[in-house]
């Protein structure tokens, strides 16, 4: 149990990842901002989420440290904060007009960019009816 008085480190889980809120992207190790460019309140619920002991709560408030109400500026990214998470996939697309092209020079650059997985196609983009996307 917290004893009053005390800051929750709630902040730093959540400040760990970047906010994917378009309106706010946040980078990690900032609290989030409002669209007038002030020190969110509390922390958006699209970025708590993504700390799996604060998926159920309601909301995460930004501590009296990093100055609610007062002007957003970006502060020092944790030395964390470009790794790549653990579990993501990174996803590529690959196509073709006809059939007599090859998509290899598109493959190639995609597994260069570590894309694990791909969806490839051979069809115009005229086409109204599409098959669904498969991997190569």
């Amino acid at each position: 149990m917290k004893r009053p008085g005390l800051v929750s480190d709630d902040f730093k889980r959540v400040e760990a990842h970047a906010c994917p809120m378009s309106t706010c992207a946040a980078p990690a190790g900032s609290p989030c901002c409002t669209g007038k460019g002030r020190v969110a309140i509390q922390y958006h619920a699209a970025r708590f989420r993504l700390v799996p002991q604060l998926t159920k709560a309601l909301s995460v408030p930004t501590p009296a440290v990093r100055k609610p109400g007062s002007f957003w500026t970006e502060l020092p990214r944790p030395a964390s904060a470009g790794a790549e998470p653990v579990g993501h996939v990174r996803l590529g697309y690959a196509r073709a007009s006809t059939a007599r092209q090859s998509l290899d020079a598109q493959l190639d650059s995609l597994a260069e960019a570590e894309v694990t997985r791909i969806f490839s196609e051979k069809i115009s983009t005229r086409a109204t009816k599409r098959p669904s996307w498969r991997p190569p």
